[in-house]
């Protein structure tokens, strides 16, 4: 599974500014440890921020019991599967992040590894939304984050990675006017790894209730119990 965990570690007013957006009320940053199945902050064609949850619903879903709601969808081949493909047209989305995790496997054991810019800038992850209405009344909005190969930061660790956004691509992406059938081979593609960078993280990580400790982005010296402070702000 990749992208599992990821962190939006800035406040509210600080992340619709920089995807000129209005900002929403009721929404509370920083979060450091965000899991599948939480409500997050998105950014959708409409210049708007809105809460949606993490793990794809699709509109069609019937019956009490979501059994489908991918948290990932693969760049490769997304144009021909039917649970994405009509998303591309309508349903594009950017998820803010300012870094993701994954695990560092060695023998038995994994050690979580943070990933973000050097610059510590936040970054906007492509992904699909859609609406869902519940047997109970209301509609849910959730979304999946799009998934490619990785760079050569990222490939030591694991074999995929979020797609990052340009910024650039930004508002393309967002346009659903804009035509995708040139333009995916571009976007969907692996990050500058040189804009990059990575550190072990502590493995409180591995527990979802660690979401408002500021901790768990501190880097820790591998096999050892030090932790190195990094600004978080």
């Amino acid at each position: 599974m990749m992208c599992g965990r990821f962190s939006i570690a800035v406040r509210i007013g600080n992340l619709a500014e920089r995807f000129g957006v209005s900002e929403p009320p009721g929404i509370f940053l920083p979060r450091f440890n965000i899991a599948p199945g939480e409500e997050v902050p998105v950014i959708t064609g409409s210049a708007r921020m809105s809460m949606m949850r993490w793990g794809l619903i699709p509109s069609w879903t019937t019956g009490e019991k979501i059994t489908l709601a991918p948290i990932n969808a693969r760049a490769e081949g997304i144009t021909e599967k039917k649970l994405f493909r009509a998303l591309l047209s309508k349903g594009r989305c950017i998820i803010p992040a300012t870094g993701f995790y994954e695990w560092k496997k060695s023998g038995n054991r994994k050690s979580p590894m943070y990933f973000r810019m050097k610059s510590q800038e936040v970054f906007g992850m492509a992904g699909l939304c859609d609406s869902w209405e519940a047997p109970e009344g209301g509609i849910v909005w959730s979304f999946t984050i799009i998934t490619t190969q990785p760079n050569s930061l990222v490939l030591p660790i694991h074999n995929r990675m979020p797609v990052l956004l340009r910024r650039r691509y930004e508002n393309q992406w967002l346009d659903h006017a804009s035509d995708m059938d040139e333009g995916l081979a571009t976007m969907l593609t692996p990050y500058p790894p040189e804009e990059m960078e990575m550190y072990p993280v502590t493995k409180k990580v591995n527990t979802p209730s660690f979401k408002s400790e500021p901790t768990v982005l501190e880097e820790i010296h591998e096999n050892s119990n030090d932790l190195v402070t990094w600004d978080t702000r």
